[in-house]
This record gives structure tokens, C-alpha cells and sequence, in this order.
């Protein structure tokens, strides 16, 4: 039969017991501390990546014409606003979600042949497959296409820019007593409405090249990016909000 160990031998057997159990132990404290840093940091990185992106700043120059107060009905009404909404039952509008706007992108049709009316009538006729945006502007009125508290699909394939924009298009017609600025105007007339409407900043107006970084829309970007032109177009939007904001900016 083997015999017990000594007093000595059982005081050192568990000792080196306790120092195993108080390394596990340390061992198990470094791990959670360890996690948890992990954790924090990814909680940070989402912190850095918002869903709703900034845009960048753009400077322009305050439009000087002297200002021509009216309401928000008076604008909406030199806009020339013909509602024209897609029928549920459209395939245009069967992955519409709700949406709270936050953004309003500015684009162009880059069709020389067709005005707002046309536009009208091929998204109705399921001509645009899956695209659908809010408004279409040409120089004699603006065409409602969707309501203005769902989404389309116009800038960047379910992302950030159709899933809390208002889509504008604007027609590029060319022919004789074609006049792009008019459009241009008309556009930024319901864009000032639209941010009056809904809290949206001008920081918040778009053009489609933020999201996608196509050119677009083409006739107000240089080079293919925003710049003079686009500095022009919020200038006018700017004007307009003033007019109806008591002279106030909402610049961010």
C-alpha cells in the first residue's frame, strides 16, 4: 500500500495547485480585457463610418440680386408642380421602402430629345426598368413621379443616396427655344422648397456625382466634378431659400 504523502510533500503539492488555479485565472482576466478592447475599437471604426456621409463643403458666392420675399406656396407655385405619381402596381415601385428625406440629389437626364412630360410617360410605360426617382424639371414645369416620403432608385444602388434622398432630374433638350438655365432655375427653386420643406441643409443638396461618382449631372459639374457651375447652382438655391426664410441661409 503506498503511504500518504508527507506534511511537506502535501503543503507543496498544493501549493503548485493554487499557482495553476491563480495563472487560469489571470489567464481568463487578459482574455475579457482583451475582448473587450476588441469590442470598443469596432464600436469606434462604425463610429468613423456613419450611414448618413457628409458632403464635402462646397464655397460659393452669395447671390447679390436684391431678395423678392414670397411663402413657401408662392415658390412651390412658380415651380409648376404636375402630379404624375407611379401607380403602386408599377414594377418601378415594388422595392420602394418609407423614407425620411435628409439629402436632395440633382441630377441629369443626358437625353437631348425628351422633356419632363416624356420622362413622365416612359416611367409609366415600365420603360426605365428599375429606376424611378421624385421630379423631373424642364424649362416649363416640374413632374412628380413618387411620393416624397418613399424611396427611388437613382444613385447608388440602395445605398445612403436612394435610401434617404429626393431625386431631381433635370431634361438637357436641345433644340431651337430650348433654354437650359430656366431649367437650371426651376430646379432650384423646388430644391429650396424642398428644404424648407423637410429641415434639409444646403450642405445636404447633391449632385448625383457625390455618391456614385459619375458625371453627373453634367451640364453644372466641370471636368466631370462639382466646381464653378455647381458653386452657381447652390448660389440660386441659397437665393431661393433666403426668399422664403426671411433672408436667413441654412447652410449645415
Amino acid at each position: 500500500m503506498q503511504e500518504p504523502p508527507s506534511t511537506h510533500g502535501r503543503t507543496a503539492w498544493f501549493g503548485a495547485r493554487r499557482t495553476r488555479r491563480d495563472t487560469f485565472a489571470s489567464w481568463r482576466r487578459g482574455l475579457a480585457a482583451g475582448l473587450a478592447g476588441a469590442l470598443l475599437l469596432a464600436g469606434c471604426q462604425q463610429q468613423q463610418t456613419p450611414e448618413y456621409p457628409k458632403p464635402p463643403v462646397v464655397s460659393f458666392k452669395t447671390d447679390a440680386a436684391r431678395l423678392r420675399p414670397r411663402t413657401e406656396q408662392q415658390l412651390i407655385g412658380e415651380v409648376r408642380v404636375r402630379n404624375e405619381i407611379l401607380p403602386k402596381t408599377n414594377y418601378e415601385r415594388r422595392r420602394e421602402r418609407p423614407m425620411k428625406p435628409r439629402y436632395i440629389t440633382i441630377h441629369s437626364t443626358a437625353n437631348r430629345r425628351a422633356g419632363a412630360r416624356q420622362h413622365s410617360k416612359a416611367l409609366h410605360n415600365g420603360a426605365m426598368r428599375s429606376l424611378a426617382w421624385h421630379f423631373t424639371c424642364d424649362q416649363y414645369c416640374a413632374v412628380q413621379h413618387l411620393p416624397l416620403n418613399v424611396t427611388g432608385h437613382h444613385a447608388d444602388r440602395n445605398g445612403p443616396g436612394d435610401k434617404y434622398s429626393i431625386a431631381i432630374e433635370m431634361c438637357e433638350v436641345e433644340g431651337r427655344g430650348q433654354n437650359h438655365v430656366l431649367t437650371w432655375d426651376r430646379a432650384a427653386k423646388l430644391t429650396a422648397w424642398l428644404m424648407k420643406k423637410y429641415n434639409i441643409p444646403l450642405r445636404n443638396v447633391v449632385p448625383h456625382n457625390f455618391w456614385s461618382g459619375k458625371n453627373c449631372p453634367t451640364p453644372l459639374l466641370d471636368g466631370g466634378k462639382p466646381g464653378r457651375r455647381w458653386a452657381w447652382f447652390k448660389s440660386r438655391v441659397d437665393y431661393y431659400y433666403r426668399c422664403i426664410n426671411n433672408g436667413r441661409s441654412f447652410l449645415k
